[in-house]
């Protein structure tokens, strides 16, 4: 469909195609040709292109109208997860899609933790995601004309949210075709290993296996856990009822630092449906030693309570209280970090081990321990005279030294007020203010809570008491205290953190679930601490079998050294990364651990397929019969052809065609004149 319109009335055109009569007529109505048609011709030729090109002065719009139709869209997937690999059905997914092209249009995937397009007869994937598969649904075809989604599936999805509580579930029609058996087998199975990423040298770690059963009963079951491929201890376990959730707890004693490996292993019954869910390897990073915190105060008080039941939380802190009057000030140096509450100014001894030590010091100040707070941290100043006021908190929006989370700065615009030293304050110049003291409903510049860094330490002060009131305040319904935790966790975690000063430094996880790149990023500063990362940076993995891989990190002299490693096998991994063939070098260790969800369950969920399909309206197969889904999409109520409209407006001045119908016109007059006698 075609139309023209302009910017200014449309009447105009009418004074266009006068304009280019009258300037026609008075152009030929003297000229005396040969034959009277010539003059008819020419006159309606200057006419013409007279009238256009005055009418192109208004600018006129040409409106193209196109008309499409889109057919309906059928998504099919494949699961292609280890858990269906008995069932090949790559052939009958392309025939069903060459079956379905005569009607619809077809998006084809294939999933498992991923989703990827087209179909495969590779079925290993290690997992089950569903959800991610109706993500990429709902982002690319949302908007289309969808008529429903067609996949294959044994009901067992073990990643990702519940397919049941996507936004789309109920919105788009997901027909399925079952796949497995649902039928109850004879199996025994470690469906879970509940147990502490990270414990410390020489602790005691508990290790709980938690065993199903199906049609076992009477059975006698033996369960071993292993360490580095030695025995540790193994139990022996009857099964009563044909249907049995076994929970069994091992100790592992702690006696090695590093990544160690340890794995629990079932014994295998007679005509067992599945052996590969028997076992179950995991690993424990051991670390050597804990932060060590002192808290030292003379006073009862409730906010050395609520503070250092913030540090007892934390598995990788050891916190010891001490009484100032008691404590012996020669131990100070086997401390990480040292929390005081309200020194008075009289304890001049301890004072001077404070300040003459470097381990970082987060202190709790009230108008009775200014006095020692000028002698430890001279260089910020309290003037006043010792009087206390009620002040509120605000929150520093510049604060650089840790990230804050939204919840807590709204939790801290809420808190009840606290009592601060009435007086002038002076920060240091070195320091950064994490909260402001605000008095009534005046803000003002003066530090409630300060964090700094001087030459020999790291030092927060907080210029208040009455801390107690905050927790208590920090109420939600599903979580106590988390804003005041994550507030004085972080605090903690900044004074205890130490900068690395090594020149060769490597960044990199412990821990890298299979299936995964492994990232290993790297800097080398040289003797001005510059960072220079032109020369050679080559990278050795062993595995705990001998097998070597070696790598060079790709570099860049303005930013870090990176290396990326495809995913390794489930193993424990020692590395060595060496600068420029030199004596420069790092050594470390990572592990691997095993993705081990597939095939934990065997029996087929088609349950959850009936569940899933019937409240998407749609319906499972029992099998995969082309026709009869074929049938069912023909007959869907949503199988409709969309007509869609589009709407295309131009200016006619870029018409070229125009262009080229007006010079035609001036050269085709001009040269029937010339020929004729007229200039």
């Amino acid at each position: 469909m075609f139309g023209i319109t302009t910017e200014l009335p449309i009447y105009y055109s009418i004074i266009c195609i006068l304009l280019g009569v009258v300037y026609a007529y008075f152009l030929y109505r003297k000229n005396n040709f040969l034959s009277r048609k010539i003059t008819f011709i020419l006159f309606v030729f200057r006419a013409v292109v007279v009238s256009v090109l005055s009418f192109l002065l208004l600018n006129p719009l040409t409106t193209i109208v196109h008309h499409s139709q889109e057919k309906p869209l059928v998504i099919l997937a494949q699961d292609v997860s280890k858990s269906t690999s008995n069932y090949s059905d790559s052939t009958s997914f392309a025939n069903l899609q060459t079956e379905l092209l005569n009607n619809f249009d077809i998006v084809s995937y294939h999933y498992s933790d991923e989703v990827k397009e087209g179909f495969t007869s590779d079925k290993k994937g290690i997992s089950t995601n569903i959800s991610k598969l109706m993500d990429e649904v709902d982002l690319k075809y949302s908007s289309r004309n969808l008529l429903g989604v067609v996949l294959s599936s044994d009901g067992l999805y073990n990643e990702g949210a519940n397919p049941n509580y996507h936004k789309i579930s109920k919105s788009v029609p997901f027909y399925t075709i079952a796949l497995g058996d649902s039928s109850i087998k004879k199996d025994i199975q470690i469906s879970k290993v509940l147990h502490n990423d990270i414990s410390f040298l020489d602790n005691t770690t508990p290790v709980e296996i938690q065993i199903k059963t199906n049609k076992c009963k009477g059975e006698n079951i033996v369960v071993k856990l292993y360490s580095e491929n030695k025995l540790l201890d193994s139990k022996n376990i009857n099964i009563k009822t044909n249907s049995d959730f076994i929970k069994t707890t091992f100790n592992i004693k702690n006696n090695k630092s590093g990544i160690s490996k340890y794995k629990v292993v079932l014994n295998t019954l007679k005509q067992e449906a599945s052996i590969s869910n028997n076992s179950y390897t995991f690993f424990i990073d051991v670390i050597d030693s804990k932060y060590k915190i002192l808290v030292l105060s003379d006073v009862v008080h409730p906010d050395v309570s609520a503070v250092k039941s913030v540090l007892d939380e934390n598995k990788n802190y050891e916190v010891e209280y001490q009484k100032v009057s008691e404590f012996n000030s020669d131990n100070f140096q086997k401390y990480n970090l040292l929390v005081s509450f309200y020194i008075p100014n009289n304890k001049s001894h301890i004072i001077e081990k404070i300040k003459n030590s470097d381990i970082p010091l987060l202190m709790f100040v009230n108008s009775k321990s200014v006095s020692t707070l000028k002698s430890i941290y001279p260089t910020s100043s309290i003037s006043g005279k010792n009087k206390v006021q009620e002040v509120n908190a605000t929150y520093n929006s510049n604060f650089t030294k840790f990230s804050v989370s939204t919840d807590l700065q709204n939790f801290i615009s809420d808190l009840p007020p606290l009592y601060s030293i009435f007086a002038n304050y002076t920060p240091s110049s070195t320091s950064e203010i994490l909260l402001y003291q605000k008095i009534g409903i005046y803000n003002t510049e003066k530090p409630l809570i300060v964090l700094d860094e001087t030459p020999n330490r790291k030092i927060s002060v907080v210029y208040a008491e009455g801390l107690w009131k905050w927790k208590i305040s920090d109420r939600t319904e599903d979580n106590y205290h988390k804003n005041f935790d994550e507030l004085f966790s972080k605090i903690s975690q900044y004074l205890l953190i130490k900068e690395d000063k090594s020149r060769f430094r490597i960044q990199y996880d412990k821990k890298v679930q299979e299936g995964r790149d492994i990232e290993f990023t790297a800097e080398y500063y040289n003797e001005n601490y510059e960072l220079d990362n032109e020369k050679e940076v080559t990278h050795t993995i062993t595995s705990e079998n001998n097998e070597d891989y070696s790598f060079v990190y790709s570099k860049n002299k303005n930013s870090n050294y990176i290396l990326k490693v495809s995913s390794l096998s489930p193993n424990k991994y020692y590395f060595t990364s060496v600068y420029n063939n030199s004596d420069v070098l790092i050594k470390g260790q990572f592990i691997v651990f095993p993705k081990l969800l597939e095939g934990i369950e065997t029996r087929a969920n088609h349950q959850f397929l009936h569940q899933f399909s019937t409240e998407s309206n749609a319906q499972v197969f029992p099998e995969f019969n082309i026709e009869q889904i074929s049938s069912v999409l023909l007959n869907s109520p949503l199988n409709k052809t969309i007509m869609h409209s589009t709407e295309k407006v131009e200016s006619a001045i870029n018409k070229v065609w125009i262009l080229i119908l007006v010079l035609l016109f001036i050269f085709t007059e001009q040269i029937v004149r010339k020929y004729n006698g007229f200039y």
